[in-house]
């Protein structure tokens, strides 16, 4: 696993098997308010350290989706699908990374505000 990134106040650090070549900016009522840039893994691809835990995380509309974020500084660091979504999948933030890792990554925008 690589080090990907973490929250603000590294409550929350992240590992990933391979970095991304792409990321997803989605439009929906969620994501644009949110401002994520999400790297899709398998859950088997991604490492994530709680150094305090999160209590709770943000699940609307068909509940098919985790929103987690830490509780001491408030980034929003992933989303997990539920047991309701036939695709298991973790989406890290990759606003989360450092930039230098950012910077030459494509950016494929979603236009989830139609679904």
């Amino acid at each position: 696993m690589k080090p990907f990134g973490s929250c603000h106040c590294g409550n929350i650090p992240l590992e990933v098997a391979r970095l991304p070549t792409e990321v997803t900016s989605c439009n929906c009522s969620l994501c644009r308010r949110y401002a994520g840039l999400w790297a899709y893994y398998e859950p088997s691809e991604v490492n994530i350290h709680y150094q305090n835990p999160v209590k709770s995380f943000y699940i609307w509309g068909d509940r098919d989706i985790e929103h987690h974020r830490c509780h001491s500084c408030g980034c929003l660091t992933h989303h997990i699908t539920t047991d309701k979504c036939p695709v298991k999948r973790i989406a890290v933030n990759a606003r989360m990374a450092a930039p230098e890792l950012l910077k030459n990554l494509k950016i494929r925008q979603v236009d989830g505000a139609s679904f």
